[in-house]
């Protein structure tokens, strides 16, 4: 392990929230996925695809529950997703429904076009300040945030 003042001395700094490799700062609000970051709660059931895991009840279930998003993992009803990268595409929203989740996007009320971020165990779309929606197990969840 270095100590600070070695690391300093090759260029390495601590800034707040993030990490500075000189000359680049890279601050942890910058980093990909923080701004999801935080306690999400499942706020209602949107719409399901023709083949899912679980069934309407089980579905229904999930209403309430917390969706915890940190920048290391995700972790929802239990499951546990190690290291997501987050990565963000901008999509068609109606064409991104059919063609990768086989369901309709009307009942989403997501934005055309939507980002969509890949979180490695499921899909997140951002619907907009404070409101995501997931796709968990075959079913879309609209989630609303608690805190960070």
């Amino acid at each position: 392990m270095f100590s600070l003042k070695t690391l300093r001395r090759i260029g390495f700094y601590l800034a707040a929230g993030g990490l500075c490799i000189l000359p680049v700062c890279v601050l942890a609000d910058n980093l990909p996925g923080s701004d999801l970051v935080g306690r999400w709660r499942v706020v209602a059931v949107l719409d399901s695809a023709e083949i899912t895991a679980i069934d309407d009840r089980q579905a229904e279930k999930l209403l309430g529950k917390t969706l915890e998003i940190r920048k290391g993992w995700l972790e929802f009803d239990g499951r546990v997703c190690k290291n997501p990268s987050y990565e963000r595409t901008v999509e068609e929203t109606e064409r991104s429904f059919r063609e990768k989740g086989h369901v309709s996007s009307v009942n989403m009320h997501l934005p055309d076009p939507v980002t969509a971020i890949n979180a490695k165990c499921t899909d997140l779309f951002i619907k907009g300040q404070g409101k995501i929606v997931f796709h968990w197990k075959g079913f879309y969840f609209d989630a609303v945030r608690e805190g960070k």
